[in-house]
């Protein structure tokens, strides 16, 4: 389906990770404890993917900026705190999948709302980190769906944005992806479901990553050698 994609732009967060329910839990912790109404999972769920100061601010409306930043930093040691006695765990086909890509000849990127340090943690103990050519956190560039993440990731790819596809588990990632031009493809293993997906603009949606590879053909240089002479 996706013939003319030479790179491949991943989400975290429900795309590549299975960390939605802690990232529901944190927010959670920490509206609690600065005295605010607990949000429901599914509003919870709904602020994922937006930097994490955005994603706060969303979720407590009418709070002060200083109530904001204290509830920020509950999130971030709350969520720092469990990662590191409990690190969250790849999907069980996310390694393969990146694997297969690569040796298919696309090129991988990351484009997430976590910060560059919540990043690298991620990148220290996931064995992901040899894949990716490029990535953009939510501390560096506009929030999603600001085409801006994936504007910078296909300049540095110095690839067009309709040669990336974009790969995500909720409507932000498929909005950012229409916004910047490029393919989309949403995954069924996070926030959102399949209509809401394609209600926001997603070209394809998958059960799992596995699937996605039937979508995306091998660009190895063998077998594009092998074509020309076919």
């Amino acid at each position: 389906m996706f013939k003319d994609v030479s790179a491949v732009i991943f989400d975290i967060d429900g795309t590549l990770m299975d960390s939605i329910s802690r990232i529901v839990e944190c927010i959670r912790i920490s509206c609690s404890e600065i005295g605010a109404s607990v949000p429901s999972s599914a509003d919870s769920k709904s602020v994922i993917g937006l930097s994490l100061g955005q994603a706060i601010a969303s979720i407590l409306p009418g709070r002060s900026e200083e109530e904001i930043r204290k509830a920020v930093d509950i999130y971030r040691n709350t969520y720092i705190r469990m990662e590191m006695d409990d690190p969250v765990k790849l999907f069980d086909d996310a390694f393969g999948v990146m694997e297969e890509l690569k040796n298919r000849g696309y090129k991988i990127g990351i484009a997430t709302g976590k910060s560059r340090k919540g990043y690298d943690r991620v990148m220290g103990y996931a064995p992901i980190a040899r894949f990716i050519d490029v990535s953009s956190t939510g501390d560096e560039v506009r929030s999603k769906p600001d085409q801006q993440m994936l504007n910078r990731l296909s300049d540095e790819l110095l690839i067009p944005p309709k040669g990336c596809l974009m790969v995500g588990d909720s409507s932000l990632d498929i909005s950012m992806g229409v916004n910047a031009h490029t393919h989309t493809a949403g995954v069924l293993t996070g926030v959102h479901d399949r209509e809401t997906l394609m209600n926001a603009g997603a070209d394809a949606v998958v059960n799992t990553l596995t699937e996605l590879l039937d979508l995306l053909p091998d660009r190895s240089e063998k077998t594009l050698k092998q074509a020309e002479k076919e």
